[in-house]
């Protein structure tokens, strides 16, 4: 009975022996599951991650750029390029636009900043023609002028002495014309030489009241002898006293005024003149403009002023406002501005409605060259590739089934340029299709394919 249960004890420590090496196989074998799948999906790696991929470029996976033999010639582009696409959805894909080459009128043009000032010719400088006290001011900054109207009166001791020279010279003139008359009626028992003294004593009276006359025009007060030579004394004397002045009051006003007058029409700039202060004809009084005609001056790149010439159409539009206004060249400068280094390039505009005001600023503009018959391509389709100009041209054979749907960079000779189209002046004939819109990514991969081959070497 003892040796069965012995026996009995041996086997299930057997079979417990048998479970644990069982169960210890299974949980290596899952653990080393375990560690091959990590390894696997880490490339064993285990002290840095995984780098994760960069995102694709626009055209990574639908063009590729075949880079052929050299061109000739030193430009930027010096080797055939070709950005190629499996299909022409592809080239939609990117939304590469086309278009083809063709002929049209442009100008070239070329654009400046711009200032407006008067004309130097219709501003002037009024003062008083003779020293004096301010008697009145008729005229304020800003107001219109007509020519002749008087702006100012001055109180001048000078303008009294010259209307009391011409009244002596006036009676002067009198007396030795009514001595001539007695003495040629009195022929009979005047002798011949006494009428000729008279005559004589008459011609230099009337020098003398010419002269006098002359006197106050001087002042800008005119007079005509003829006028006054029938006239009694005091209505001599009451008419000279306001001569050429208008608007003064007879009962105050002295008779030494002297008006002030606008040479021209125009407007009042500024006013230097008060009541009661000293005016003298080096100082002036007033600045008038005529503001109908004004001077538009470009300050021009010098590489640009050399292509400018008298008589050029100029246009000029102030900023802020839609409306131009177009002169000629009249003046293109000889010296830089030592400040800018730009050459002023001036025209005369017309601004009889006055909208152009002298000071504004704005933006002008030359047409140098009007070509009726230039190569034309969209703004978009010209590139520019370490300084040179390209386009990309369509394959010829692009529509045909199974053609190549690729574009080829080709250097092009640009000429003017306008807000919508670019001028090809050689690289390029009519018909031919290029890349508009979207060729920003054709010169994306231009570049990357010209810097592999380079990198290549030849």
């Amino acid at each position: 009975m003892a040796d069965d249960t012995t026996r009995v004890s041996a086997h299930a420590r057997e079979a417990d022996g048998y479970i644990l090496r069982t169960i210890s196989a299974a949980l290596v074998a899952a653990g080393l599951g375990v560690i091959a799948n990590w390894g696997h999906n880490t490339d064993w790696t285990f002290a840095r991650p995984r780098a994760t991929a960069s995102a694709p470029a626009p055209s990574e996976g639908l063009a590729r750029a075949r880079v052929g033999g050299p061109i000739p010639g030193t430009g930027a582009l010096r080797r055939e390029v070709a950005i190629e696409f499996d299909t022409a959805q592809a080239v939609d894909a990117l939304g590469i636009g086309i278009a083809p080459a063709w002929p049209g009128a442009i100008a070239d043009v070329i654009g400046a900043p711009g200032e407006v000032g008067f004309d130097p010719a219709l501003v002037t400088r009024v003062g008083p023609r003779a020293a004096g006290v301010v008697w009145r001011v008729a005229k304020k900054a800003g107001d219109p002028v007509a020519a002749g109207e008087v702006l100012a009166l001055v109180d001048s001791a000078e303008a009294g002495k010259a209307k009391a020279d011409f009244q002596q010279a006036l009676a002067q003139s009198r007396l030795r014309a009514k001595t001539l008359a007695a003495r040629k009626a009195a022929a009979k028992v005047v002798s011949a030489q006494a009428v000729r003294e008279a005559e004589a004593d008459l011609s230099e009276a009337e020098t003398r009241l010419q002269s006098a006359a002359q006197a106050l025009a001087n002042l800008d007060l005119h007079v005509k002898a003829d006028d006054y030579r029938e006239l009694p004394l005091d209505a001599v004397v009451a008419r000279m006293r306001f001569v050429g002045v208008t608007g003064a009051d007879s009962e105050t006003a002295t008779a030494n005024l002297i008006p002030v007058r606008a040479p021209f029409a125009g407007v009042v700039l500024s006013v230097d003149a008060v009541a009661g202060e000293v005016a003298e004809p080096s100082r002036p009084l007033f600045v008038i403009a005529d503001p109908r005609r004004v001077w538009v001056t470009l300050h021009v790149r010098a590489a640009d002023a050399g292509r400018m010439a008298m008589g050029q159409a100029l246009r000029f539009r102030t900023d802020g406002s839609t409306d131009e206004v177009t002169g000629r060249i009249e003046w293109i400068g000889r010296t830089a501005d030592e400040s800018t280094r730009t050459i002023p390039v001036r025209a005369a505009l017309p601004n009889a409605a006055g909208w152009l005001r002298a000071g504004t600023l704005g933006q002008g503009s030359v047409v140098v060259r009007h070509e009726p018959k230039a190569m034309l391509v969209p703004n978009d389709a010209v590139q520019i590739f370490r300084g040179a100009s390209v386009v990309f041209v369509r394959d010829s054979k692009y529509l045909k089934p199974g053609g190549p749907k690729a574009f080829h960079a080709r250097s092009v000779t640009v000429g003017a340029r306008d807000a919508e189209n670019t001028e090809i002046a050689a690289g390029l004939t009519a018909g031919e299709v290029v890349a508009t819109k979207g060729a920003g990514l054709l010169l994306n991969e231009l570049t990357r394919a010209i810097d592999g081959a380079n990198a290549e070497g030849p």
